[in-house]
């Protein structure tokens, strides 16, 4: 830190020292110094790489605040990542605290956006049908429909989604 900090001293306009900087501030568990190292970073030439570095900055303190149960902190946290460089797994952590907040429009939006970034991810059919329940608890039959439907011939959602399908037509 003292190495790269008399570096941006000497050369204010080093994009790369203050990157770096921002890395071993973060390291350190200085948040905020890193914030700001990485907004030199970005004003000095490192603006993907500040972005990206910011980006996982709040991923990890948004995964941190789920840990201890702060869900609106979690969410916080993972849309300023995005405010940095859109992250699915971001959106996935927002998702999940908005759910246990008993927040299921948010809920919907965040799983919505986390399948646009990520539509081949691995839980997008159990994403989807989750989706399909909070619509369904919402009175959306329409948009419950329409997400059973994507997930019908799902080899274990599909059972589940089908019987939904009955009810609801």
């Amino acid at each position: 830190i003292a190495s790269y900090t008399k570096v941006t001293e000497l050369n204010p306009a080093n994009g790369d020292a203050y990157l770096r900087l921002g890395r071993a501030l973060a390291a350190s568990g200085k948040v905020n110094e890193a914030v700001a190292a990485y907004e030199s970073a970005t004003a000095n030439g490192e603006e993907a790489d500040a972005k990206k570095q910011l980006s996982n900055l709040f991923l990890k303190m948004a995964q941190a605040k789920t840990k201890v149960k702060d869900y609106q902190g979690a969410i916080d946290n993972a849309l300023k990542a995005n405010s940095y460089l859109e992250n699915a797994n971001a959106y996935k952590i927002a998702a999940s605290s908005a759910q246990k907040m008993g927040n299921n429009a948010q809920c919907i939006e965040f799983y919505e956006k986390y399948l646009a970034v990520k539509p081949n991810a691995k839980d997008a059919a159990g994403v989807t049908f989750t989706i399909a329940a909070l619509y369904q608890q919402m009175g959306n039959k329409a948009k419950a429909i329409e997400n059973y439907e994507k997930v019908a011939s799902d080899p274990q959602y599909g059972p589940g989604a089908q019987e939904q399908l009955k009810v609801l037509k």
